[in-house]
């Protein structure tokens, strides 16, 4: 069977990717979502968000099937969940423990209205944005230096950290790219992202893809990644159009972009 008759699965990340990283918009958007659904591709969203903000989102976007949230702490599907993560109060009790050595300020501890001003949400949006089961964001107040020290320390507790857009994420031990392994190996992953955060994500993929940042940050990879020249959603669209000109044609070429 040809590359271009296997199943193709694209995992995507949604903020300064699928969604505009300031206003979080996403109408570009739509009609290359509804040309994928056309051409019978499943879209899987790999997010930091969390369960609740995405079940909005879902059906705004009118997109089902499984989804990643909490940069990939837990993976939902037909079936049920997939935990990769850990449990929220596992995070805190670490945090905790470093309180009084780093300045940083998590969502548990933060008012709402810090909240929407950190985010940019409404007080709905916020929070479900503070809902969250397996990770915490903060808020670095501290030096460039003083993060790698905390990132380093974090790391012996058995957690992780992730840079986003926006927050430090400290989670369990888990990435965007292991809940991926859910997929079967007949199946050709395409990925897109725009982060330190989507890195793991991106090298699971046959395909992946990095977004343009509208804020002018610059994603280094050693590998040979497909880049977009455009920002945010106008990118994801620039990518997919790319892509599913390709598929149309059946002329897919992994090799190309691994």
């Amino acid at each position: 069977m040809g590359q271009s008759k296997r199943r193709i699965v694209v995992v995507s990340d949604l903020d300064g990717t699928l969604l505009d990283h300031d206003n979080y918009r996403f109408e570009e958007v739509l009609p290359t979502l509804d040309r994928m659904k056309d051409l019978g591709l499943e879209l899987v969203i790999n997010t930091s968000k969390t369960k609740s903000e995405w079940l909005v989102l879902q059906k705004e976007l009118a997109i089902s099937g499984p989804f990643i949230v909490e940069n990939g702490s837990a993976l939902y599907h037909q079936e049920g969940v997939n935990i990769y993560g850990s449990p929220r109060h596992e995070v805190l009790q670490v945090l905790d423990y470093y309180r009084g050595d780093f300045l940083f300020k998590g969502f548990h501890e933060a008012h709402l209205e810090e909240i929407i001003e950190w985010t940019g949400l409404g007080r709905a949006a916020a929070l479900r944005a503070a809902c969250r089961e397996y990770s915490e964001p903060l808020v670095w107040m501290d030096c460039a230096t003083k993060e790698k020290e905390f990132c380093r320390l974090i790391r012996e507790h058995g957690m992780r950290t992730h840079r986003g857009g926006r927050f430090l994420h400290v989670l369990g031990d888990t990435d965007k790219g292991k809940p991926l392994s859910f997929f079967k190996n007949d199946v050709i992953l395409i990925a897109l992202g725009d982060r330190p955060n989507d890195l793991e994500m991106l090298r699971e993929a046959q395909i992946g893809v990095i977004v343009a940042s509208s804020d002018g940050y610059f994603l280094e990879a050693k590998e040979p990644f497909m880049r977009t020249s455009q920002t945010g959603p106008r990118g994801w669209v620039e990518a997919m159009s790319h892509l599913l000109n390709q598929i149309e044609s059946q002329r897919l070429s992994i090799s190309s972009y691994v």
